[in-house]
This record gives structure tokens, sequence and C-alpha cells, in this order.
């Protein structure tokens, strides 16, 4: 496996459409919570989050990236946590990273049917001296794998929004 690259691979349309939307009604629970940071930065801007470890269709999510995200990374996964993240309008994250570990990755997916540009809440990733190297608009059934040392943040969605734009996220590691 090559250590030193920096992976962020877009992925359109990872889910069948039956499991996109099962997925998105899973999402629909009453399971959130309030109150979640992704980084001691974000200390002030808490979110929502749902925990997914025993979530059968989220699971089955990850069986079916699988082959895909292990040919990016060049070895077998396997997930440490599954879960999905809510943000509102004023929400916004701070860049961090997921690990600092070579062989540490995550694979965010947006599970929403409909996403709207005026609505913002792009992924951001950034450098170390914080300028935008990628971005991605949360579209329905679109996720994005990358590696985990890689900084990046999910800006708030805008005011137009009146929902949650929700991500589920796998945490993964070399096996």
């Amino acid at each position: 496996m090559e250590q030193n690259r920096l992976i962020i691979q877009f992925i359109p349309q990872l889910a069948p459409a039956d499991l996109h939307r099962e997925i998105w009604e899973t999402c629909q629970s009453r399971g959130w919570r309030f109150g979640s940071r992704s980084a001691a930065a974000d200390a002030a801007v808490p979110f929502w989050r749902m925990d997914l470890e025993d979530c059968a269709p989220v699971t089955r999510l990850w069986e079916h990236a699988r082959q895909r995200c292990e040919q990016l990374a060049g070895s077998p996964l396997r997930v440490v946590r599954q879960y999905a993240n809510g943000h509102t309008y004023g929400q916004g994250g701070h860049p961090h990273r997921d690990d600092v570990r070579a062989g540490a990755y995550t694979l965010l997916y947006y599970p929403m049917p409909e996403w709207r540009a005026e609505w913002e809440g792009e992924t951001m990733f950034v450098d170390e001296q914080g300028e935008v190297i990628a971005a991605l608009k949360p579209e329905p059934n679109r996720a994005v794998f990358f590696d985990a040392r890689i900084p990046h943040y999910g800006r708030a969605p805008g005011r137009l929004y009146g929902g949650l734009r929700v991500t589920i996220a796998f945490k993964l590691e070399t096996r």
C-alpha cells in the first residue's frame, strides 16, 4: 500500500435506488441526539448525531462500497465506526482530521433525496494552510472516500434550507 498518497475520490450514485431510499428512511427515525462535536475547535458548535452501528441498511451500503474503497486504499479495510451527522443552518464545522494514522480512511455518504445548490452545505477539504483543495456538494446518493489525515469540514446548510443536512460516515482502517 502506498502510504504517502492522500486520496480524495468522489463517487457519484453510490447505492442502488432502493437502498438509497431505505437509508434515507432510516435517517428519518428518532435516533438523533444533539450535542456532538467533531473536534476541539467545534466546542461552541454542536450538531446532531445518530449511531448506526447495528443498522442493516447502512451495513449493506458499506458492503456495496467495500470493493471500490479497498481498490482505492490498495488494501482490505474494516469499519471502525458508522454513524450519521446532521447539521442545520448555523452548525458548520471547523477543519479537522478524522485520524492521523496512515491507513485510516473515511467514506462519507449523502443520503438526502434532494439537494439544491442554493442550500450550500458543501464538504470542504483543505491543505495545511487552510486553503481549499477540493469541495463536494452534498448531492443525493453521492459519496466521497478520503484519507482520514486530510483536514476537512462540513459547511452549514444555508438559510434557504430548513431541514437537516445528513451525512453518513464510515470510519475505516486497513486490516
